[in-house]
């Protein structure tokens, strides 16, 4: 965070920091990652600055600059999290989650056009809430795919499928749903 504040205080100010600092900030692949992200949306302010000049204030450009710098850090803090979170060996045997009843349409309880945000949350409580919604079982088969922490949506109205085919977009992540089980390795 003190990088992208100095980052930010040399673009304001170049004047004040010789040509070396300058280049040292810019070797760091991540300053300059955020650097190229900042030259993309002053360009793609001020394009739209020529069309709304009168509508388009100051404080409203840099509160737009401070989410994009914002969720690149979240961004950024997400895949740290799930690399550390992946690197571990396995440390218990595959643990069982059985709901009894097997079909897989979605119950009465939830509101047809729900969506549910899941913000940080382990794979093992959006699995739990998967496997009962859609009257399923959970198999881990890996106990550490219980602890990794994801970010994603779920259209409760949606078949488990489309889910599944979403969770296995991330990375270290693996189910599969077969003979009413979801299985995560």
């Amino acid at each position: 965070m003190k990088d992208i504040e100095e980052l930010l205080r040399m673009t304001e100010r170049p004047q004040d920091y010789t040509d070396e600092e300058i280049r040292q900030l810019m070797d760091d692949p991540d300053m300059r990652a955020y650097y190229e992200l900042m030259i993309s949306a002053e360009a793609g302010f001020t394009q739209r600055k020529t069309k709304r000049a009168k509508s388009m204030t100051l404080w409203k450009i840099a509160a737009m600059f401070v989410g994009i710098l914002l969720l690149s850090g979240i961004a950024i803090a997400a895949v740290h999290m799930v690399k550390s979170n992946s690197t571990g060996e396995l440390k218990s045997p595959t643990q069982e989650v059985q709901i009894t009843n097997s079909h897989q349409q979605p119950t009465e309880e939830m509101p047809q056009d729900s969506i549910r945000t899941f913000e940080n949350v382990e794979l093992q409580q959006i699995l739990s809430e998967l496997a009962s919604h859609y009257h399923v079982g959970v198999d881990y088969r890996n106990e550490q795919a219980r602890h990794i922490r994801l970010y994603t949506k779920w259209d409760t109205t949606a078949p488990l499928s489309q889910m599944i085919e979403r969770l296995n977009n991330f990375e270290k992540v693996s189910i599969r749903l077969t003979n009413n089980q979801i299985i995560a390795e």
